[in-house]
């Protein structure tokens, strides 16, 4: 009895001290809390004010902590910038070119260690989940030319350090975010909006070891950005953007995009009525895209895009054209290769784009003929070198090269090298290359429709071209080797929507005009020069084609003016056709009259 006694008395003294130490460390926790929320609420604030110069400001409705789980919890924080300040800061050339909102209705932190923060000024916490944010980011394009204040060249360390002395985060996670980008430069300001994007900021620190450490964007190793099944309308409602996912990451230097497509929301032909001038209708998908040792410190500070590659793998480009509309008032070499990349707003630098396995069609409709008429690149392989509008690298190189190869029709191995005068006004540029062997009648698809010729037969050996050109026009040289060429004539049915071939027209220029071979049996190879004038409505593409397609009617004797001269004796033909049978008409009438006349004579 005595030792049972003597093991209640043990049990009871040790459930006593556990209850006392409970009490002791609740009453604590408590207390602690009681004065440790004003104070971190203060420190927060000042931090946050102290770091930016007074542009920022955070405020937050409650604040709850425990001491014993490092666990602290904010509700409805606001992360706003001050506009009095930001003007002042503008006025004295000192203001950020980016100004930040951040919304969040609860903010949960764990594994914070509140007696580093209180005793030693050093705030350290573990993974924190932020769960469907609003971010807002204005781009002002702020001027920064002048210097009537003496800028505070501090870091955000030495701003932090009266109130931490260092700030760690292991992980931060936007999830679910509402992302929207204003961009002021434009006017109206143009406003891009994200739903449902993930970011993952990693590793924050703002200690005195880190404060210059250039390898850190924002004080952090990473920042991670996530988008999938993004889909918006563009502005002038005529196409659908798509993005199946959009991956990037400062910390690796790279933006991905998976299965990216511009989608039109007309059919062509109805799409080429909604305006009142010929426009080229775009049809873009890309399986994958990728740009490579991105530099995001000099994206964000001063808005260069720089970046040693640009990979597109996959990309299939249909343009479409209807001839049959009024031509456009446009100048449309304001569209240029050249041009177009000195008007792209943010300047940067491409060292090299890699193009795999891609393809480009180019369409016109021809009312003549009533028929589109495609020119087919597939298999398009190469690359693309100094793609630039940054006047410090044009300073040091203005030249983009391109050396790509491809199938021509889906057929004739393709190789073009080209040569882009960066700075030129003109867009200047030059080219060479060579098709290799392919059957003629590939070519059908493309001038049967746009030049009322059918290749009936007819093998191409090889084709050498070069030229130069701007947006004046281009010229050049082209050696065709082909032999055993035949051709049709085409004209358009009166009564259906068929072309049907012009048979003696067709027997007339193959047995008089015709060159059915070069070169011809003892007869060096035939070179045609070209030399095309640019109408203000004639695009890039539709300029060389029109260059290099007269050259290849050239070569074959069939040039304009050949054409005309052919045109002119068909016309006398149908002519004396039309003679010929009024004259017969006319004799059959004098028979027929001869005969009543001697009908009535017998009566």
């Amino acid at each position: 009895m005595v030792q049972k006694s003597s093991g209640i008395k043990k049990w009871k003294w040790l459930v006593s001290i556990l209850l006392i130490s409970c009490i002791l460390i609740t009453s604590s926790a408590i207390y602690l809390n009681y004065r440790w929320k004003p104070v971190l609420t203060s420190r927060i604030k000042n931090a946050v004010e102290t770091s930016t110069n007074g542009l920022y400001s955070i405020d937050f409705e409650n604040i709850r902590t425990n001491m014993v789980t490092g666990r602290i919890s904010v509700e409805n924080i606001v992360f706003l910038p001050d506009t009095s300040i930001f003007d002042k800061m503008s006025a004295d050339s000192l203001a950020p070119r980016h100004l930040y909102k951040v919304e969040v209705n609860e903010l949960i932190l764990k594994r914070v260690h509140p007696w580093k923060i209180y005793f030693n000024g050093i705030l350290e916490m573990g993974s924190v989940v932020i769960d469907k944010p609003k971010l807002e980011i204005i781009f002002t394009n702020s001027k920064r030319n002048k210097a009537t204040v003496k800028p505070d060249v501090r870091t955000a360390w030495q701003r932090l350090a009266p109130y931490l002395r260092s700030l760690k985060v292991k992980d931060i996670t936007f999830q679910d975010a509402d992302f929207q980008y204003v961009d002021k430069s434009e006017s109206p300001a143009r406003i891009t909006n994200l739903r449902g994007l993930t970011i993952k900021v990693s590793d924050l620190l703002i200690d005195s070891l880190s404060q210059y450490d250039k390898s850190r964007l924002y004080h952090t190793k990473d920042i991670y950005a996530e988008l999938n099944s993004y889909r918006s309308v563009t502005a002038d409602s005529n196409y659908t953007i798509q993005i199946g996912q959009l991956t990037a990451s400062t910390g690796e230097g790279y933006a991905r995009i998976k299965d990216f497509k511009l989608v039109p929301r007309y059919g062509e032909m109805e799409f080429s009525q909604r305006f009142k001038t010929q426009t080229d209708r775009y049809s873009v998908s890309v399986a994958d895209m990728e740009l490579k040792d991105v530099d995001y410190r000099m994206l964000n500070s001063q808005r260069r895009l720089l970046a040693s590659r640009l990979r597109l793998d996959k990309a299939n480009i249909s343009i479409f054209l209807n001839r049959a509309m009024p031509d456009s008032l446009r100048d449309r070499g304001n569209n240029f290769p050249q041009i177009s990349l000195q008007r792209f707003k943010l300047e940067g630098l491409i060292d090299t784009l890699f193009l795999q396995d891609s393809r480009v069609n180019y369409s016109e409709y021809n009312p003549d003929s009533r028929r589109k008429g495609t020119v087919i690149f597939s298999k398009i392989n190469g690359n693309i070198r100094n793609i630039t509008n940054d006047s410090a690298s044009l300073a040091k190189n203005s030249r983009s090269e391109a050396d790509l190869t491809a199938l021509l029709m889906d057929r004739g191995r393709f190789n073009v090298n080209m040569k882009f005068d960066l700075v030129s006004p003109q867009a200047a540029f030059s080219f060479k290359g060579n098709i290799g062997q392919m059957d003629a009648d590939m070519f059908n698809a493309a001038i049967r429709p746009l030049s009322l010729i059918e290749v009936k037969s007819g093998s191409l050996s090889k084709m050498d071209f070069s030229g130069e050109g701007s947006i004046k026009g281009v010229k050049g040289l082209v050696a065709c080797y082909y032999n055993n060429l035949k051709i049709a004539l085409l004209e358009k049915s009166e009564n259906s929507t068929w072309l049907r071939r012009r048979g003696i027209a067709s027997i007339f220029a193959n047995v008089l005009i015709i060159e059915s071979e070069n070169p011809s049996p003892g007869k060096p190879v035939r070179k045609v020069n070209y030399n095309y004038i640019r109408p203000d409505h004639s695009s890039f593409f539709n300029m060389i084609w029109k260059g290099l397609s007269s050259a290849l009617l050239g070569s074959i004797g069939f040039d304009a003016e050949t054409q005309r001269e052919i045109k002119a004796r068909l016309r006398k033909m149908e002519i004396e056709r039309f003679n010929k049978e009024q004259r017969r008409d006319e004799r059959e009438k004098r028979k027929v009259k001869r005969k009543i006349n001697r009908r009535d004579r017998n009566k």
